[in-house]
């Protein structure tokens, strides 16, 4: 089943968005990650949040500068989405944790699609690889 989003101009890098496919009650979130599209089922697997509408942001990470201090640094800005309740931390790219667990979230396939394509795609003809100019991004459920 395919599921249309929406122009793709109107998801703009940093940009994210919350759709209802009948298929999916909780909501997948579409991500825009540096002109990249990502789709995660809407539900977090620690408590079942409503996870893509969560903060996007990055991560911080520690080290050790070369003279022995400990140092923290912010890294992976916009990359990362955090759970409203409970602030788990999730990959959008991939939907895993950023700390060691098996816990993910569902991903499902993004496709950026020319709008006249769409009608084609629609319909279950066979296509060709395209150019991509005005899209429209579409996800396979």
């Amino acid at each position: 089943m395919r599921y249309v989003v929406g122009p793709a101009a109107e998801l703009p890098p940093g940009s994210s968005t919350v759709v209802y496919p009948d298929k999916v009650k909780s909501g997948i979130g579409v991500f825009n990650v540096n002109g990249e599209f990502y789709a995660l089922k809407n539900t977090c697997p620690h408590m079942g949040g409503p996870l893509c509408k969560g903060t996007v942001r990055g991560t911080s990470a520690a080290e050790v500068t070369p003279d022995g201090q400990p140092e923290v640094r912010w890294e992976r800005a916009g990359e990362i989405v955090s759970c409203p309740w409970h602030h788990w931390e999730f990959e959008i790219a991939t939907g895993r944790t950023i700390f060691s667990s098996r816990q993910r979230v569902r991903g499902y396939p993004v496709s950026v699609v020319p709008a006249d394509v769409l009608e084609r795609l629609e319909k279950g003809v066979e296509t060709v690889p395209v150019s991509v100019e005005d899209a429209t991004i579409v996800i396979d459920i």
